[in-house]
């Protein structure tokens, strides 16, 4: 049976939340839908200061190939809510490149031989690498990966046009235990985190540089056996960088090893970096089950969204949609991906 609240509570500004608000006023659009943050909009959390990467197949080192139709339906959607508002957030889809140095070409190999057969991804050699981003030093990267209709996007800029769209915003904590609304979305990430569920944080550290003598047209993940790093284009000559992936949720900033491992790593991919300018050195914890997988569970009228992990853009579309078809009394066709009953919740909760 088809449902139509009248009021819908959505706690937490992360991208999930965000995400979350936007979906259900489009569904709903005669229900009150009010999106909560203790911290305000947007709130300076782990997806204000993530990659923005859409990146299905070189992700798979993280997740099942099972969830790859998933991902690319989620990069539709954000076309077409760039369509739709007329923001492009700076999104392209223009495939990911993945290269190695040649001392370490047996872990493109290894990650080759887990990826499901496909069209989406070719194997390159450095001519084909240097055709597509002639800023590398040629012949410098003889081993790569194109990957084709992978996708990224500015966070920040996508965050902000989204909340643009949520007329009702509340700046405060609220008790999901007294709130009064037909339906709670719970995407407070870790601040969900009880001694009866199984979140932990993961911490990912990023810099963000200009260096004006470069030019990307796709993300680069550069594979490296200590400090694997991925390089995100930005308008005005701006570089995204990450990789790191620490176990803890105790702590916001950026070590001294780590931002050191990230500059080196960067330089390797071309010397121009060591005359950039760097912008920003921040750090921040991720929500994440052990298996790193996200997913959604209900409990009466609340519909928990948590550890989406590196995968938060990825997948908050996709997982938006499945809450909302909760709701509405429907069956999303990747439910069964994302949709927990209680004995997985119980088999999670004890691995």
């Amino acid at each position: 049976m088809t449902q139509h609240p009248e009021t819908i509570a959505v706690i937490g500004a992360g991208i999930m939340g965000i995400m979350s608000a936007y979906t259900l006023i489009k569904s709903f659009p005669d229900a009150t839908v009010i999106l909560h943050d203790k911290e305000g909009f947007p709130a300076k959390n782990a997806s204000f200061i993530a990659g923005g990467m859409l990146s299905p197949f070189s992700e798979l080192d993280h997740m099942p190939a099972k969830y790859l139709s998933a991902g690319f339906s989620a990069i539709k959607t954000w076309k077409s809510i760039s369509d739709s508002l007329d923001d492009n957030f700076d999104l392209h889809i223009n495939g990911s490149l993945l290269l190695t140095h040649d001392e370490d070409r047996h872990l493109l190999e290894r990650f080759k031989s887990i990826l499901p057969p496909s069209d989406q991804w070719q194997k390159i050699g450095a001519t084909d690498i240097y055709k597509l981003e002639p800023a590398l030093p040629p012949h410098n990267f003889k081993n790569g990966l194109i990957i084709k209709g992978e996708a990224h996007l500015h966070p920040q800029k996508a965050m902000q046009a989204l909340l643009a769209c949520v007329e009702h915003k509340n700046i405060g904590e609220i008790d999901i235990k007294t709130h009064r609304a037909d339906w709670i979305i719970d995407c407070r990430g870790l601040y969900a985190k009880t001694s009866s569920n199984s979140l932990r944080g993961v911490k990912g550290e990023t810099l963000i540089v200009r260096n004006a003598d470069f030019k990307l047209s796709r993300p680069i993940r550069l594979m490296h056996p200590r400090y694997p790093l991925y390089i995100v284009p930005r308008e005005d000559s701006i570089f995204m960088i990450g990789a790191t992936i620490i176990e803890s949720d105790q702590s916001d900033h950026v070590s001294i090893r780590s931002g050191m491992e990230l500059m080196s790593a960067l330089y390797s991919l071309h010397p121009s970096f060591g005359d950039a300018e760097i912008l920003e050195m921040k750090a921040k914890t991720r929500p994440s089950y052990p298996d790193n997988l996200p997913y959604i569970e209900q409990r009466g009228n609340v519909i928990s969204c948590n550890g989406l992990y590196r995968h938060g853009y990825l997948f908050a579309p996709v997982m938006s949609a499945c809450a909302a078809d909760i709701i509405a009394g429907k069956v999303n066709n990747f439910s069964n991906l994302f949709v927990r009953n209680d004995a997985d919740h119980i088999k999670r909760r004890n691995a």
